[in-house]
């Protein structure tokens, strides 16, 4: 008489330590988390709660028992968990995408600081930034003596940068 071979369970044991070992992650993450990331933090106050507990727990083993204490009321709760992951992903994003446009205004200021591609520059600024104070900039590129001046260096990317939020605010 022969067996039917097992089935096998629907998530192996790996798969699972896997999850677990995830999820563990998340919370050393968020808890590491600047400030003012932990408080836009999409989550129950219960997990708020214990992930703020656990900010301020000094001791190495207390620590981490209460990172792994976290880490299990969030695997109960599959869907908090996958909130969660999205926001650290989404704030990761974020922060690609602000270094992206703080390089491109970089860029766009060394163009505007030298007096070859100062006139396509500015173009290039009024195309890119429909919320740009073009007159200010004008001023500021006209004012800029050269590498030893730092304050209009920075001005310059001030103006920029105020010009690309209000495209933004705009959209």
């Amino acid at each position: 008489m022969e067996e039917a071979p097992q089935q096998p369970s629907a998530v192996s044991r790996s798969s699972r330590k896997r999850d677990a070992k995830s999820i563990e992650q998340l919370v050393h993450d968020l808890v590491d988390m600047a400030d003012a990331d932990f408080a836009r933090l999409p989550a129950s106050e219960r997990i708020l709660s214990e992930l703020a507990q656990t900010r301020v727990t000094k001791g190495h083993g207390s620590r981490k028992r209460q990172l792994k204490f976290v880490a299990g009321l969030l695997r109960s709760d599959l869907d908090e968990a996958d909130q969660l992951k999205a926001f650290v992903a989404g704030d990761h994003q974020q922060q690609r995408d602000d270094s992206r446009l703080t390089h491109q205004l970089e860029v766009l200021r060394e163009k505007l600081c030298d007096k070859e591609t100062a006139k396509s520059a500015l173009e290039e600024a009024r195309e890119l930034f429909s919320g740009l104070d073009v007159i200010e900039l004008k001023r500021l590129v006209g004012a800029y003596k050269g590498p030893a001046d730092k304050k209009n260096y920075r001005q310059i990317f001030r103006c920029l940068r105020d010009g690309s939020d209000a495209s933004l605010a705009a959209e």
